[in-house]
C-alpha cells in the first residue's frame, strides 16, 4: 500500500511537472511572437548554383539502410541544421533532444489516413458532390509590384506560398490548395506539436516587420503512412483554424487536373520556391526565392545519379541536373512546392513537394519531391471543407 501511494504521489509530481513546462514554452513563444525578425539575411545574393528555400530534409537512417549500396550514397541525407538555427531547436526528428521532448506531447496527434492503395492516388474521377467551390482563380501568378531583372520573385508573385513556423521560428514551407489547407511535407508536420505551428500568407519579405501578411494557426494535421526510414508518401495537409480570405496577393495553387494522375511530368521545367538557405549550410534567405529545374524520370534518376532504385519510390520524382548540379533546392525548403505552368491555360499546378536530397546542388545527386498525383484523392477526401477554385479536381 505505502508502495502504491509513493506511485502515485511520484506520477501526480510529475504531471505537474510536465504541465508547468508546457504552460512556460507556450508563454515563451507568445512573447518571441512580439519580437522582431533579424534581418542579417537580406542582403544575401541568389545563387543559381544552389537554390536553398525552406527546409529540404536529409535523413540519416537513409543513409544507414543503403550504406554500402552505392559507395558515393555514404553521405545521403544529414540532417539541415548546420546554419539554421530554427533546425537546431526542431528539425532533427532522432538527434534533437528538445524537439523529442515536444514530441512526446504529440505522439497521437497526427492524423494518419488512408485512401486506396498505392498512396491514396486511386481511380475515382467521379465529380465530389460535396465539394465546395468558390468564384476565384487558382494557379495565376500575380506580376503586381515584380523586381525587373532581379533574382527574388517579385511580391506576391507566387500567392499559394506559405510559411511555417514554430515557435515563432521559420522552418518548412507550404502550399495553399483552398481557402482551409495547406499541402506540405510530412515531416514537417510528423513528432510536432502542430497547434503551434503557424501558417503565414502573403508574405515576401519575411524579415520585414512591417509588411502586415496573413497569419493562421493549424487546427489539426493529416499524413498518409509517412515513413521515417525513407521518406515514402512525404505529405500533408494542415487544416486551418479560420478561412484564408482569397486575393490578388493570396491565391491557392491549382492541383493536377485528374486526367493527369498518370503523368509524370518528364522533361517539365519546374519551379521550387522558398525562404530556405541561398547555399549549402548557409543561412535562409529574407526574400522569396525560386529556381527551374528539369523533372526526370524516377528509372534515368537512378540510373544517372548515386541514387538507388530503393531509395527513389513511384510516390517520388527527382527534378535536377544529375551531371553537373547547377541548380536546386536546399535546406529550408522542405514542404515547398514544385509547379509548372500549364501549356494549355497558362496557370500554375503543384506537381510535386519539397522532400529530400543529399547537399544542395551536388552533381549526382538531385532534389527529391513526393509526386502530388498519387495522392489526389486523398488530398479531395481530406480538405472537402475547404473552398476550391473551379479548376480544382
Amino acid at each position: 500500500m505505502v508502495c502504491f501511494t509513493q506511485f502515485v504521489q511520484i506520477l501526480i509530481v510529475s504531471c505537474s511537472i510536465n504541465i508547468l513546462l508546457l504552460l512556460l514554452v507556450m508563454v515563451s513563444a507568445t512573447a518571441a511572437s512580439n519580437t522582431t525578425p533579424s534581418s542579417s539575411a537580406s542582403s544575401l545574393p541568389y545563387e543559381a548554383s544552389s537554390f536553398a528555400t525552406s527546409g529540404k530534409y536529409h535523413h540519416e537512417a537513409h543513409q544507414q539502410q543503403f550504406a554500402g549500396e552505392k559507395s558515393a550514397t555514404k553521405k545521403l541525407h544529414r540532417h539541415a541544421t548546420k546554419g539554421l538555427d530554427m533546425m537546431a531547436m526542431v528539425a532533427s526528428t532522432r538527434q534533437n533532444p528538445i524537439k523529442n521532448w515536444f514530441g512526446a506531447f504529440n505522439r497521437n496527434l497526427t492524423t494518419t489516413t488512408t485512401n486506396g492503395p498505392g498512396g491514396g492516388g486511386g481511380t475515382n474521377t467521379a465529380q465530389d458532390p460535396n465539394k465546395q467551390t468558390c468564384s476565384c482563380r487558382c494557379g495565376e501568378r500575380n506580376d503586381e509590384s515584380r523586381i525587373v531583372g532581379g533574382t527574388t520573385t517579385g511580391v506576391s508573385e507566387y500567392p499559394w506560398m506559405a510559411r511555417l513556423s514554430y515557435f515563432n521560428r521559420f522552418y518548412c514551407g507550404g502550399t495553399l490548395i483552398n481557402d482551409r489547407y495547406v499541402l506540405t511535407a510530412a515531416h514537417c508536420v510528423k513528432g510536432f506539436m502542430w497547434f503551434m505551428i503557424k501558417v503565414t500568407f502573403g508574405e515576401h519579405d519575411r524579415c520585414n516587420d512591417k509588411e502586415r501578411p496573413e497569419t493562421r494557426f493549424v487546427l489539426r494535421a493529416f499524413t498518409q503512412k509517412f515513413s521515417f526510414s525513407n521518406f515514402d508518401n512525404d505529405i500533408a495537409l494542415l487544416r486551418l483554424n479560420d478561412r484564408v480570405p482569397i486575393t490578388s496577393f493570396i491565391r491557392p495553387i491549382c492541383l493536377p487536373r485528374p486526367e493527369e494522375r498518370n503523368e509524370l511530368f518528364v522533361g517539365t521545367k519546374g519551379i521550387a520556391t522558398g525562404w530556405g538557405t541561398l547555399k549549402e549550410d548557409g543561412k535562409p534567405s529574407c526574400l522569396l526565392q525560386e529556381v527551374e529545374v528539369p523533372v526526370l524520370d524516377n528509372e534515368s534518376c537512378v540510373a544517372q545519379t548515386n541514387y538507388t532504385s530503393k531509395m527513389i519510390t513511384k510516390n517520388m520524382m527527382c527534378a535536377g541536373y544529375p551531371g553537373t548540379g547547377e541548380r536546386d533546392s536546399c535546406q529550408g525548403d522542405s514542404g515547398g512546392p514544385l509547379v509548372r505552368l500549364r501549356p494549355d491555360d497558362k496557370r500554375y499546378e503543384q506537381i510535386g513537394i519539397v522532400s529530400w536530397g543529399n547537399g544542395c546542388a551536388r552533381p549526382d545527386y538531385p532534389g527529391v519531391y513526393t509526386r502530388v498525383t498519387k495522392y489526389l484523392d486523398w488530398i479531395k477526401e481530406n480538405s472537402r471543407d475547404g473552398c476550391f477554385c473551379d479548376e480544382h479536381f
